[in-house]
């Protein structure tokens, strides 16, 4: 049974829920991990039981050489309808693709794969497979995923829900939401991640 689940200073989302100490490193979360879902808000607990009690996740680390949930959702940045994100490392994409396809699973081109999915609660799920067959870690997915919710931890609560109402109110991406807020100029994605390497520690947020 799990024992170290870290909530965010709050118990209103799992956002740093995320993250278990055990499941941590030097180089933050490991996304390649969903048992805190099960521990997390509504909507987290929804998505691990279709993922995990369904068998898609062990399903896909068996077929795939690596495999990650890069969802907002992970964060409790998730809104309404957002996708859950999954990241598969696999050497042969093609091939990989053909093989789901025979399990419904359907895209514009065999790097991207979606399909809708009922959990054991009866809730709908809109899953997107990026096949890829290049490590994950490097992926801007990940990386993004791991910037935001090093920033969440930082810059605590308040930030989360001011992110979080951006998320819904405008329809923002979490990167974009994220930059606003601690007005990084530029694109956002590449702003984000050019605070990969720096300490977060001296970014401040000036709470309204």
């Amino acid at each position: 049974m799990l024992t170290d689940c870290c909530l965010l200073r709050d118990d209103i989302t799992a956002a740093l829920a995320a993250v278990f100490p055990s499941a941590r490193g030097q180089s933050g979360a490991d996304w390649r991990r969903i048992d805190y879902l099960a521990l997390g808000n509504d909507r987290q607990r929804s998505a691990h039981a279709l993922l995990a009690e369904r068998g898609l996740w062990p399903a896909l680390q068996t077929i795939c050489q690596d495999v990650a949930l890069v969802s907002t959702l992970t964060i409790g940045l998730d809104r309404p309808g957002s996708d859950l994100d999954v990241i598969c490392q696999h050497p042969d994409p093609a091939s990989l693709a053909t093989r789901l396809a025979a399990q419904g699973w359907h895209g514009r081109d065999i790097w991207l794969l979606e399909q809708h999915l009922i959990g054991p609660d009866g809730q709908s799920w809109p899953i997107e497979l990026y096949v890829t067959p290049r490590p994950i870690e490097s992926l801007h997915g990940w990386r993004h995923l791991s910037l935001m919710a090093a920033l969440l931890e930082h810059l605590g609560i308040d930030f989360y829900r001011a992110v979080l109402a951006l998320r819904l109110a405008q329809g923002l991406k979490g990167e974009a939401a994220i930059c606003q807020l601690l007005a990084l100029p530029g694109d956002p994605y590449q702003g984000l991640l050019a605070l990969e390497g720096s300490d977060l520690g001296l970014l401040h947020w000036p709470s309204p």
